[in-house]
């Protein structure tokens, strides 16, 4: 047994006590500055102390003077404060909630408490009423009710929520009403005398209020929330990111990773690849079957988070194409106090959307628009041109040596230089064809979303149409996406039912262009035309040197010409119903119900005339091809919890429990026809043939069933503690191991509430750990059973008509679920008020009983076998860093920075001798690096032969051999590991910059440490094809002679091809400027034109993705797809 995985508890308490250190020598530093005094955050608490007691607090730690007289004060009165970084003006209305005086904020940091007064001569208006929600109908303590003139005069709601206000009459035109997590509301003042017993109702903001932890399932208070998680609104990932959320939450969270995918680039219809605090599971774990990708299911990724969308779990492509302008916030959940709730699929974290709620009250029309241009990123690429290609030619000896580097003679030599110079008058005549520009185009993207949103107290509704077009920057390229959605809510007294409908629509249509490396290996002196003006089909047989044969040169916009279709179609009708019922203020039930029907269909036709039948010598009869695809899902989940909270004084105690079942069901066929004689005839029914042998149905069902219990008790807004439990049940696994308990344990203490640190420079500090397992589900539905297929026997004779089944493959009833212990420990930091502020995240995960497909033996009928194969470490750290250089309310500006980082140490700690024996067969790969697994090194480790470099002497490679010694020869039992292409540490800094109502954000992301395998290197500078173009690189640092020190080897073509080498492992340093954002928002109040157009406010931004990159290699980027620039203009306007 394993033991060593489990974190030390030395090593835990050594980073508490070091931390404690820190804060204790920072305690003795004072808070200055003597700006906005009255918007400064001071936390400050009290229990049965009298107003002058508190006030005393208050002067110290906001370092403030207060002026009042004894009697306008009842000082015989004790009061119960907790008040946490909230402003002065509004700590003050809380405290002094109840006395009839007036707050007067004055220079010099005076705060001057005089009793409410009427002028002598003016008659006084005496306003009096009851604040409460809208919704629930309970009484709003504490809501602030100020003159709108003169906000530092006003009231605060007693404990029934009700409030009195005396003021001269005409002293004040309006009351302006504010309570923390509610729309501000704004009462008119008549002048005709009293206003009393009124009854103002409240709205809840549809943001989810700060101080909230969105999990998915039940809501908790972030103050004694014991688990690591980040949280954004929606509107601050679009200033970084206006189409894509998901990268945008990168610059927010430094272990959450989308994994840059150097062959597909920006293909709009490729799904990205995550990763969270390190690689959980082996790659080659994961592969997307063709049902996987039709039906948009690739919940079988191996390192792939749990994503939830308003209670609901949902798929990778649901969230991909949401609509940016439906998300209110995203809350990533990371560690096992956070995750253990989803107990089985929560080892890659969980990553929870929220869209936006419904408003209340008259009809709100909201339309936004995001327009940009984006342009193929071709800086990566530095192609040889005409000139330069054809010498490199002659200087390798294509046209003067044969295979053995023999001098040629006769006719031979002749033909060569004939060749030589065709193409040498060519480019005098100005033959130099940039062939990367021909199947990039730069297109224009846009989106628009209608929002209508409104209703009354007891139905609210909210309907959102939206659509989008993002066209590749490959021609013929792009995704379209269209989306409908109803979400209506109903409440009535102590009912809560709510149901939302989502129909989405998508197409993504893959160009005829074909793979982009195409283009780049053509030789710049061909012509893409001929004489008449037509695209060359076959453009020359280019030999490649006497004794070496030739190469068949096609052109690649040959087949653009011709019929083609190449696109899926995915439809998805969602809908979701909720019912809550509240048994008492703090005991509520709630039941759910989840329905999604989804259908697929592609389509992919080969003309006839495509070059590729005629290069593999294809039948003509058999020539063109059409692929069909069909797919269906049905997934259905339906949960009941109830939720219980008790607050007793000093204590606060809260008990959720859940439990749920549910199915995923999907089936497909997948049929292919040949023989197409006419593009006008390219449907299914005119084939001359359909492959019996390759039409294939596939169905896969999955179900699962679990129950969740969790309990959180926290005492005095101090400690806190956090206990969960889920056991899971799913068909996935073998048959003594239906069931798994997952569980984890938390505490957490908000040491900044502590007297010890009033009126110190530490705003903020809180220390919390937790400990737990959670496991993964991320695999074949029928892994662990042996399946069975019908299928025609016998079908070398038809006549037979036999029909029958057959084993499918082996099933393992041993087959145990992946798990994973996780251990986290944390330190959150802020100073002055938190305009500095740090926290530091360290994580222990251990992932025990991989699952990985390993090789069998052939003769048992069946090629891989799902096994338990390992045990994986990932230990790392999440710093962030946040600073406030510049906060002026008076001047409204205030500009924030940010930067955090992640350093992550992935270890494989134990393998099974399966995968030892697979990595004999990775072990002899000679030409790019495939994964070789070793206990002791990470999943991620480069193995390939050391190498000395080229020897001058005689121009070969030398190579070190595991034992030391020097030799000329490759052995690929030489390989060792020489760097990990995981980097030591990499994150993200944002800036953003506010003035009145302009805004300037941007966004860089960098990484550093890691090494890669540059095969740009090998491929197009060291081990070259002369049949095609190369880097500008393959001409320099060549040995030709004695006596050269050079990187690379002879350019003569008849050298021998290039291993797997450490010549080519390069260290990787860059930084890479993301995004830039200006923005402007339209005040009606300044543009009084708006209000007569019943307009409440327009929202203007423009935007830059991928700007540049620095970096330390250069390797070419988008090898099939090239990567993308974006510009963006989006707008927003909302009517009412």
């Amino acid at each position: 047994m394993y033991k060593d995985h489990l974190p030390h508890g030395v090593s835990a308490c050594r980073f508490l006590l070091t931390a404690l250190c820190i804060l204790l020598f920072a305690g003795n530093l004072r808070a200055a500055g003597d700006e906005e005094y009255m918007r400064k955050k001071i936390s400050v608490q009290a229990t049965n102390e009298s107003i002058e007691q508190v006030l005393d607090k208050i002067s110290k730690l906001a370092d403030i003077r207060f002026f009042y007289n004894y009697s306008v004060l009842d000082f015989s009165r004790k009061i119960t404060v907790n008040i946490k970084d909230t402003e002065l003006h509004d700590a003050l209305s809380k405290v002094l909630q109840g006395e009839k005086v007036e707050i007067e904020y004055q220079p010099n940091r005076t705060v001057v408490l005089r009793p409410q007064r009427v002028p002598d001569g003016i008659s006084a208006i005496n306003i009096s009423g009851k604040i409460i929600d809208a919704d629930t109908k309970e009484p709003l303590i504490g809501a602030s009710v100020v003159l709108k003139e003169q906000k530092g005069v006003g009231v605060v709601t007693d404990i029934d929520g009700k409030f009195h206000i005396t003021i001269p009459e005409g002293g004040a035109s309006a009351l302006l009403i504010s309570y923390v997590g509610y729309e501000n509301e704004e009462l008119a003042i008549t002048g005709q005398g009293d206003m009393k017993d009124l009854t103002i109702k409240m709205t809840a903001a549809f943001v989810e209020m700060e101080g909230v932890v969105v999990t998915g399932m039940a809501p908790r208070k972030s103050e004694s929330f014991t688990g690591s998680y980040v949280s954004v609104k929606g509107e601050e990932l679009k200033k970084l990111s206006p189409n894509n959320l998901l990268q945008a939450l990168q610059f927010f969270d430094p272990s959450f990773r989308i994994v840059e995918n150097n062959k597909k680039g920006s293909d709009p219809n490729a799904m990205p690849e995550f990763q969270m605090r390190g690689n959980v599971q082996l790659d080659n774990n994961f592969s997307n079957s063709d049902m996987n990708m039709l039906v948009g299911n690739y919940s079988n990724q191996p390192n792939m988070p749990l994503f939830v969308l308003d209670g609901f779990e949902t798929t990778l492509q649901k969230i991909v194409d949401l609509d940016p302008e439906r998300v209110a916030s995203i809350t990533i959940l990371k560690d096992a106090s956070a995750t253990a709730i989803y107990g089985s699929r929560a080892a890659n974290g969980v990553v929870v959307f929220e869209t936006k709620k419904p408003l209340s009250g008259a009809l709100n029309v909201t339309y936004s628009m995001s327009m940009g241009i984006t342009m193929p990123d071709l800086s990566s690429y530095d192609m040889m041109n005409a000139a330069e290609k054809l010498q490199f030619e002659y200087d390798a000896g294509l046209f003067s040596n044969d295979a053995n580097g023999n001098p040629l003679s006769g006719s031979i030599l002749a033909e060569q230089r004939n060749y030589y110079n065709h193409y040498k008058r060519e480019i005098e005549r100005g033959v130099n064809t940039y062939w990367l520009s021909e199947p990039v185009r730069t297109a224009i993207i846009h989106r628009h979303t209608l929002t209508v949103d409104g209703g009354d107290e007891a139905l609210r509704y909210n309907l959102n149409l939206n659509y989008g077009n993002e066209p590749g920057v490959i021609k013929e390229s792009g995704r379209e996406t269209f989306g409908f959605s109803l979400n209506l809510q109903y409440r009535r007294k102590k009912w809560n039912i709510s149901n939302q409908l989502s129909i989405d629509n998508t197409k993504g249509t893959n160009s005829p262009y074909g793979s982009f490396s195409e283009y780049v290996q053509m030789n710049p002196y061909y012509t893409k035309r001929d004489e008449y003006g037509n695209y060359q089909k076959i453009i020359e047989r280019k030999s490649l040197g006497p004794g070496n044969g030739s190469k068949t040169i096609t052109n690649p916009l040959y087949n653009t010409q011709f019929e083609h279709k190449d696109y899926t179609k995915n439809f998805n009708v969602t809908d979701n119903f909720s019912l809550e019922f509240a048994i008492r203020e703090n005991l509520r039930l709630n039941a759910q119900f989840s329905l999604t029907k989804g259908t697929s269909n592609g389509e992919i036709f080969k003309s006839m005339n495509h070059s590729e039948f005629e290069a593999n010598d294809v039948p003509l009869l058999e020539r063109g091809t059409y692929n069909k695809s069909i797919g269906n899902t049905l997934n259905w989940n339906t949960n009941a919890s109830i939720n219980y909270n008790l607050t007793k004084d000093k204590h606060l105690l809260s008990m959720f429990a859940r439990w749920e079942i549910g199915q995923n069901q999907s089936d497909g066929i997948f049929l292919t026809a040949k023989g197409f004689p006419n593009d006008n005839m390219s449907d299914f029914q005119f084939a001359q043939e359909v492959e019996k042998r390759d039409v294939n149905n596939t169905e896969s069902t999955s179900r699962s069933m679990g129950l969740t219990a969790t309990v959180s008790y926290m005492y005095d807004f101090r400690y806190s503690v956090d206990f969960n439990v889920r056991g899971d049940m799913s068909s996935q696994f073998g048959a003594d191991s239906k069931l798994k308990p997952f569980w984890s344990v938390g505490a957490r203490w908000n040491a900044s509430r502590e007297k010890w640190l009033e009126g110190t420079a530490i705003s903020n500090l809180v220390l919390r750990t937790s400990y737990g397992i959670t496991g993964s589900q991320n695999y074949d539905p029928y892994q662990a059973i042996e399946g069975y297929t019908f299928e025609e026997m016998m079908f070398q004779y038809l006549s037979s008509g036999v029909i029958g089944s057959k084993l499918k493959g082996f099933g393992n009833p041993d087959l145990d679920w992946s798990t994973t212990e996780d251990f986290s420990a944390a330190i959150e930091l802020g100073f002055f008020n938190d305009r500095l502020t740090a926290s530091v995240n360290y994580y222990n995960h251990y992932t025990d009983q991989l699952l990985l497909e390993n090789n069998i033996a052939p003769s048992s009928g069946f090629l891989t076998m799902t096994n338990n194969i390992g045990a994986i470490s990932n230990k790392g750290v999440d710093v962030t860093l946040g600073f406030t250089p510049i906060q002026d309310f008076e001047r409204q500006i205030q500009w924030n920075v940010s930067i955090n980082g992640n350093h992550n140490k992935n270890v494989v700690k134990k393998l099974s001798n399966e995968i030892k024996k697979q990595n004999e067969n990775n072990l002899n790969e000679r030409n790019s690096p495939a994964p070789i697994y070793e206990e002791g090194k990470s999943t991620s480790q480069l193995f390939v032969v050391r190498s000395l470099g080229i020897d001058p002497a005689t121009g070969n490679e030398i190579f070190l051999k595991r034992n030391g010694e020097r030799t000329f020869f490759w052995d690929a039992n030489d390989k060792v590991a020489v760097g990990d292409t995981e980097p030591k540490f990499r994150g993200g800094i944002t800036s953003s910059l506010t003035w009145k109502e302009w805004s300037l954000n941007l966004g860089f992301t960098y990484q550093l440490g890691a090494y890669i395998y540059n095969q740009t290197l090998v491929d197009r500078v060291e081990n070259v094809n002369l049949a095609y173009n190369v880097d500008r690189r393959a001409a320099k640092d060549r040995w030709r002679k004695p006596g050269d020190i050079a990187k690379y080897k002879s350019i003569s073509y008849t050298g021998r091809a290039t291993e797997l080498s450490s010549r080519f492992v390069q260290k990787v340093n860059e930084i890479q400027f993301s995004s830039i954002s200006v923005g402007y928002h339209f005040d009606p109040k300044k543009f009084t034109f708006l209000k007569q157009c019943k307009i409440a406010g327009i929202n203007l931004t423009g935007s830059m993705q991928d700007l540049g990159r620095l970096s330390s290699v250069k390797q070419e980027r988008g090898t099939d797809y090239p990567f993308s620039r974006t510009v963006n203009l989006s707008l927003s306007v909302l009517f009412n």
